[in-house]
């Protein structure tokens, strides 16, 4: 259902992290979409944990996708993440989680 197709390592990274956090909804997001506000809430704040994990990661030295620093990656982030929950219908659940953080 996801395309991030302008910038599909962040695909990877979701996936990457999903399994890092335990998350395994996520990838089930990502497969089957968002069905519900629920979905979107939840696919939301996993954004929000997994920016967290990147710069513990980060500051650890974690190599994820070959880099251990993969900051240069939240702009490309923000915009497919932006594009999925709006093409799902859930721009406006995105846009209160990140106001809130």
């Amino acid at each position: 259902m996801s395309n991030f197709s302008r910038y599909p390592h962040v695909k990877n990274l979701i996936e990457h992290y999903a399994g890092e956090i335990n998350r395994p909804e996520i990838l089930i997001f990502l497969r089957n979409g968002l069905k519900s506000e629920s979905d979107a809430e939840s696919f939301s704040r996993f954004i929000w944990e997994m920016l967290d994990q990147m710069s513990e990661d980060e500051e650890n030295k974690v190599t994820v996708l070959g880099s251990t620093d993969n900051s240069s990656m939240i702009p490309d982030i923000e915009y497919e993440v932006s594009l999925y929950l709006s093409n799902s219908g859930f721009e406006e659940i995105w846009d209160r989680i990140c106001d809130k953080n």
